[in-house]
């Protein structure tokens, strides 16, 4: 076996991929992981409050951190690149990384994850523009900033409470009429005397050159107006990360990948885990499970094409 030919080629480094990485060797195969962040987006999160086992307060970052170093332990190769393309070619997987590498392999398992979306917006890519308040939220601090979260759910509502600790204001922008966030961050979002919400409020544009300064809005009653902000963080949705794949494989409307109960797609021998996947909860527990899966099923596939 040449040192660029494996059992097991997974995409993403992610909750769902380190799970399958560590599996997958456990259960003897040899593997191999692209990515470049151990624990993928889970660094947005502050606390992971919501894992089994885990009494103390652990961070996304400490949690991503401690499964790389599982998997590595168990001999997973972790190439710290991003896979550029994954093609098959005679009964094989081929993936190239971002450095042009080329590694193959007989099974994959594709557990790249979702990215946030942007505002359609004119100049969408000014600076100031955020997804990740954990990071990027201490920019702000001690320069009485007024900041701007956009969004309704769980994520939105941790953004608006981390960066209330930072910021003077923070503008809780909605263009429903409630949020549809749990009661846990309702509550954190209640006793924080700097958040403001703004209900059936849309953000049209942003106002800035070199960077942000003022958002335009449009409320439902039909006014418009402007704001005055120092930065904006974005929680508005994602979208499944499946660009790399040079493969025919079925998809849900949206981009997401379909599988079948043992977590295999369309395409033989191409499994999928976690967030990429069609599913109806995305947390980092399931992304786990999925990996776990995924890992023991692929390993029966190399099984049987082994045999036959």
């Amino acid at each position: 076996m040449s040192e660029n030919r494996y059992d097991l080629m997974i995409l993403g480094s992610g909750p769902a991929g380190m799970t399958a990485a560590l599996f997958g060797q456990r259960l003897g195969l040899k593997v191999i992981v692209f990515g470049d962040i151990p624990g993928g987006s889970t660094y947005m999160i502050h606390h992971l409050a919501n894992f089994p086992g885990f009494m103390e307060e652990t961070s996304g970052t400490q949690f991503g951190t401690m499964t790389f170093q599982q998997a590595q332990s168990e001999g997973a190769f972790f190439t710290m690149t991003r896979l550029k393309r994954l093609s098959h070619e005679e009964d094989t997987f081929v993936g190239v990384d971002d450095d042009g590498h080329q590694h193959v392999a007989s099974c994959a398992i594709v557990a790249t994850g979702r990215v946030p979306k942007r505002l359609a917006v004119a100049n969408v890519n000014i600076p100031g523009v955020h997804f990740c308040s954990i990071c990027d939220g201490p920019l702000y601090r001690g320069k009485n900033a007024i900041l701007a979260v956009v969004g309704n759910d769980n994520t939105a509502g941790q953004h608006a409470v981390t960066l209330a600790r930072v910021a003077e204001k923070v503008l809780l922008i909605s263009r429903s009429d409630r949020l549809a966030m749990d009661a846990a961050h309702k509550k954190l979002i209640e006793k924080q005397k700097n958040i403001e919400l703004l209900l059936n409020t849309e953000v049209t544009d942003y106002k800035g050159t070199d960077a942000i300064n003022g958002l335009k809005v449009t409320a439902k009653t039909g006014k418009d107006g402007e704001l005055a902000i120092d930065g904006i963080f974005l929680a508005i949705g994602w979208r499944p990360n499946t660009k790399m794949l040079d493969l025919q494989v079925e998809k849900t409307s949206e981009g997401y990948l379909k599988a079948d109960q043992r977590l295999m797609t369309s395409f033989p021998g191409l499994f999928t885990a976690g967030d990429v996947r069609e599913t109806d909860m995305w947390q980092v527990l399931t992304a786990c499970a999925d990996g776990a899966r995924a890992a023991k099923y692929a390993a029966e596939f190399i099984e049987k094409i082994q045999i036959f």
